[in-house]
């Protein structure tokens, strides 16, 4: 679980700038490094005193956090340690003094990196690029991790400047930093790597917004129909103490906000390290997701949503991805050749893909899901896995559907493995259900997927588990690399279609995924 604090979104400020973003300069440690001239393509390192072995030149704090030179660093003998000396929790940056690309190349795409290390396990660190003309923020991006130990680790981001002769500001973060605590920061590297193939690296304008970027595998493998044959587990109930696994801890959350509880960030469950996350700091990063554009994906479904890749339908900053379905007031075409909606379709949703796949792990987000009983029918959403390049094997690790007047399907989780979409093997499928309102606060949804072994879990309650005891095909589906889906449906064969009741927009709300392994 996330800290969220305050002054959690912050950035240093130098006399004379003006600036369209939220200032809170209390709060940011401050240095960085000088460069001159327009930025060409080039892996030349453009940060002057990248691994602080000339003392803290070019590198500058500010009260309440203090700046040090210590030894040994990441690479070479130094590093510098940011510590928050205040007596409240804050967030601090580690920020060059003066702008380190002092003129962008409109187009060009610039990638930023550091090495961190945090004084102890679970803190939020990471690196931001800010756009700047005169005092004005054009547009930024933010890479976050969180850090599964006390080691070094490395963040790195890419930012497509906006415009020519612009300045580019390089940020390392340590965020909601209690008072007393600090992170270290070496190897500081920025370059400039010429021109962005395409649009996906487009700058976070301010309010960001996502960018567009294609399939990495090309394939356009349909969701299976959900009328297939299955071996169904009983039905547990989440919090009825039948599992081995801690019960859950139920927040119902009264705020029609999105934003995530204050909480501490959890460290990573005993026996795992994290090795990938998202906390959806800033807009979605094409670097690392794929998002559906103008695509009818869900027709294997006969599902009724265009999925769209546009600030209306997928949006993700201050520490929350949503995916919102709409219905239209005008059709909207979906492609150029959509047979089942020629004239438009009526509603639209998100799907988006992790760019990085994994051969076992624990997957996890925290959610709240837009299936509010009587006037959610016909929403869907899920989260689940798929193989990279197609081909047998697909866990959902969360699948809910809404409900209409007089009904309430909505909190009933559906935990499922399939072999194929033909049968061959039937589904296994386990029908958690939840004595909370899933879509009036946060909730974690996860699952453990191992050799020969894959658990399911709500909150940290163990709801399901399958064995290649129990299930003989088990490895021979999940021996391989998956990918992660997040996604919205809309109608489809499963929910049905929307009523007068559903209320629209509708928001999937995610408050993070993170991925751990052995």
């Amino acid at each position: 679980m996330l800290v969220r604090h305050s002054n959690d979104r912050t950035r240093s400020v130098r006399p004379g700038r003006r600036t369209v973003a939220v200032v809170l300069a209390s709060t940011v440690v401050v240095g960085g490094s000088v460069a001159a001239g327009v930025a060409q393509a080039t892996t030349t390192n453009l940060v002057a005193n990248r691994g602080f072995e000339d003392g803290l030149a070019g590198w500058y704090t500010s009260a309440p956090f203090t700046l040090e030179r210590v030894s040994p660093g990441h690479d070479g003998d130094w590093a510098a340690l940011v510590t928050n000396s205040g007596a409240t929790t804050r967030t601090g940056a580690l920020n060059d003094t003066v702008n380190t690309v002092a003129r962008t190349v409109a187009g060009h795409r610039y990638r930023a990196r550091a090495y961190v290390k945090a004084d102890v396990a679970g803190r939020r660190l990471a690196v931001r690029l800010m756009e700047y003309r005169g005092g004005t923020l054009l547009g930024e991006r933010t890479r976050t991790v969180v850090a599964g130990d006390t080691g070094w680790h490395r963040v790195a981001v890419d930012y497509t400047a906006a415009s020519d002769g612009a300045t580019l500001d390089l940020n390392v973060l340590g965020r909601a930093l209690p008072a007393g605590a600090s992170f270290f920061v070496d190897d500081v590297k920025l370059v400039d790597r010429g021109p962005a193939p395409d649009a996906a690296a487009a700058p976070v304008p301010v309010p960001p917004s996502p960018s567009a970027s294609a399939d990495p595998d090309g394939t356009a493998t349909a969701t299976p129909t959900r009328s297939a044959s299955a071996t169904a587990s009983p039905s547990p109930t989440v919090g009825d103490g039948s599992a081995t696994a801690p019960a859950p801890t139920t927040t119902k959350s009264t705020d029609p906000a999105p934003t995530p509880t204050p909480t501490k960030p959890a460290p990573a469950p005993a026996g795992w390290r994290l090795v990938w996350s998202d906390e959806f700091d800033a807009a979605v990063d094409p670097a690392d997701w794929a998002v559906e554009n103008r695509s009818t994906y869900g027709d294997g479904n006969k599902e009724l949503a265009c999925l769209m890749n546009r600030p209306e339908n997928i949006s993700a900053s201050a520490g929350v991805l949503t995916l919102r379905a709409r219905r239209e007031a005008t059709p909207i075409a979906c492609g150029t050749n959509d047979a089942r909606f020629p004239g438009g379709r009526s509603y639209t949703s998100a799907m988006l893909k992790t760019k990085t796949s994994w051969t076992y792990g624990r997957f996890e987000i925290r959610a709240k899901l837009p299936l509010a009983a009587g006037e959610s029918k016909g929403l869907w959403p899920a989260f689940w896995l798929r193989p990279v390049g197609g081909g047998t094997g697909e866990l959902d690790v969360l699948e809910a559907i809404g409900s209409g007047a007089g009904a309430d399907t909505s909190n009933k989780i559906h935990q499922t493995i399939w072999y194929d979409y033909n049968g061959t093997h039937p589904k296994q499928v386990s029908v958690a259900t939840t004595p909370f309102d899933v879509s009036a606060g946060w909730h974690t949804y996860a699952t453990e997927w191992e050799r020969g072994e894959i658990r399911w879990y709500i909150d940290g309650k163990l709801t399901y588990s399958r064995t290649s005891t129990t299930t003989s095909w088990l490895d021979d589906a999940f021996a391989k690399p998956f990918y992660v889906r997040l996604n919205l449906a809309v109608g489809g064969t499963w929910p049905g279609s929307p009523d007068a009741s559903t209320a629209f927009p509708a928001a999937y709300s995610i408050d993070y995924l993170r991925v751990y392994q052995r």
